[in-house]
């Protein structure tokens, strides 16, 4: 049986970079994403799946995997509400998790976002959070929790609120230094980067393991 990546959000920014430099890095390595429909822009090298979200049970595979990679994400505008948001942001989220560990995968890596607090009053970093939380209570062999702070780098969709975020934060970034490193833009290669890095990794230790500040920053891309 297939022990190749799977990927949801494969369609999104950073699913999309992380997609191209897999293939380009690890041309052996068989991909599979999980898409909402079926894509033209994917290279033969990528097996699609189309699948609902909302019902992930539905569509089981015969296959298996040694990594899941979960790049699911929007925002509350984009959604149109919060009880959307936290529809993608979380249960779409623990969904392709239970999935994924159907299909015998042992080890998950997924973007989530600096400053993720269940207990936050900030609705997006509680959600962020719990998503975090309740991904830890499942028996995984790694979890890989991604933090980066703001993302930076060309988008398919303009959106004013972050490009005017990334504009304020290249100018303030030379002065977040020490514990607030992790607050500082990254470009979102760099987190595509980190991603495939954690697939060629021969790491053994178990547990639970967070990415962000440095551990994302040092990443070349």
């Amino acid at each position: 049986m297939d022990k190749g990546i799977v990927i949801a959000g494969a369609t999104g920014e950073v699913g999309k970079r992380l997609v191209e430099k897999l293939i380009v890095q690890n041309p052996s390595t068989q991909i599979h994403v999980l898409v909402r429909k079926h894509s033209p822009l994917f290279h033969t090298q990528v097996q699609q799946h189309v699948v609902d979200f909302n019902d992930l049970e539905d569509s089981p595979l015969n296959a298996a995997f040694s990594l899941a990679i979960c790049c699911l994400g929007t925002t509350i505008k984009q959604a149109g509400s919060e009880a959307n948001f936290k529809r993608v942001d979380h249960d779409y989220v623990l969904s392709f998790a239970r999935w994924a560990q159907h299909h015998g995968c042992r080890e998950f890596a997924v973007i989530s976002s600096v400053g993720a607090n269940a207990k936050s009053d900030n609705f997006y970093l509680s959600v962020k959070g719990k998503m975090e939380h309740n991904l830890n209570q499942m028996k995984w062999d790694r979890l890989w929790l991604l933090r980066p702070s703001l993302l930076l780098g060309p988008r398919h969709e303009f959106r004013l609120g972050e490009y005017a975020g990334a504009i304020l934060g290249r100018l303030i970034s030379p002065f977040l230094l020490g514990s607030l490193s992790k607050y500082k833009p990254i470009h979102m290669l760099k987190v595509a980067q980190t991603l495939v890095n954690l697939s060629q990794s021969d790491v053994k230790k178990e547990g639970c393991f967070v990415l962000e500040g440095k551990a994302l920053h040092k990443t070349k891309y």
